[in-house]
């Protein structure tokens, strides 16, 4: 009885853990999961930020300055697949979609931060967003 009541409570926390990643204070980041994450990165020049629940702190904090592109993040506690499938060894990482397709990716460091200035990351994203004129 005591394993099944310990496993419920880690089950409830890591719902919970999940459920507060989504709902920080920029509540006007659109998070991408596995059910939606092909149709959010299809269209256009898309900045992905992978991150997890405890490193929340180091997020990219400048991403309201990036013009031309669409932000959203992903949880990696909570998509595996993506987190698989883009080789993200390391939080916070960035990637740059256009169309679909990956075309840069920016990788956190030894300390869990991500050593890119707003500028840099603008630049990625208009060098491919004035690619389509």
């Amino acid at each position: 009885m005591k394993k099944i009541f310990t496993l419920l409570l880690v089950i409830i926390f890591g719902v919970t853990q999940a459920q507060v990643f989504s709902q920080t204070e920029d509540n006007f980041i659109h998070y991408l999961n596995e059910t939606n994450f092909k149709k959010g990165i299809q269209k256009g020049v898309v900045v992905v930020e992978f991150n997890a629940p405890f490193n929340l702190n180091n997020s990219f904090s400048e991403w309201k300055q990036i013009e031309h592109c669409r932000y959203y993040r992903v949880c990696i506690d909570g998509s595996p697949e993506l987190k698989e499938k883009y080789k993200i060894w390391a939080v916070p990482t960035i990637v740059v979609f256009q169309n679909g397709h990956v075309e840069k990716k920016f990788t956190g460091n030894i300390m869990l931060e991500i050593d890119i200035e707003t500028k840099q990351l603008q630049e990625t994203v208009d060098e491919l967003y004035l690619d389509k004129f």
